[in-house]
């Protein structure tokens, strides 16, 4: 009889499929904090779900498009952390955005990410980031 041992199993989830035992390592999620600290440049998002929904976006940017998509521009521009103005401006890293009557300068991964969970925050919702990072893998999940 094969023995196979694995150690730490508790770090993995098990399923078995068409007969076949499958283990996925489980990543915990980390703190903003510790979300922060992460280099994320040239990061992306491989998952996200919002209120538990998932949401087929894989650029920051985009995400954040989509969230400031149904609120109104006064709480766009009371509540935002970046540099956004109710003018059509297409220079000096301004890019206009017909849908929402605004021009956003352009910024890091770092802050458009702030700015996320900044306005996930204002819209009291929940959401699961899984991104890539240059040699790693992370979780975050707010505590809303």
């Amino acid at each position: 009889m094969n023995v196979i041992t694995i150690p730490n199993i508790n770090n993995y989830t098990l399923q078995i499929i068409d007969n076949t035992l499958i283990l996925t390592k489980i990543i915990p999620y980390i703190s903003e904090e510790e979300l922060f600290k992460q280099d994320l440049k040239n990061s992306n998002i491989l998952e996200c779900k919002i209120n538990n929904v998932d949401i087929n976006i894989k650029k920051y940017k985009t995400l954040l498009l989509h969230l400031y998509s149904d609120m109104n521009t006064v709480d766009i521009l009371a509540n935002t952390i970046l540099n956004i103005k109710q003018e059509q401006i297409n220079d000096k890293g301004f890019n206009y955005y017909p849908s929402l009557n605004l021009s956003i300068q352009g910024s890091e991964s770092i802050r458009t990410l702030r700015e996320i969970l900044n306005i996930i925050k204002f819209k009291k919702h929940n959401i699961e980031l899984k991104l890539k990072l240059k040699n790693n893998i992370i979780e975050f999940k707010t505590n809303i």
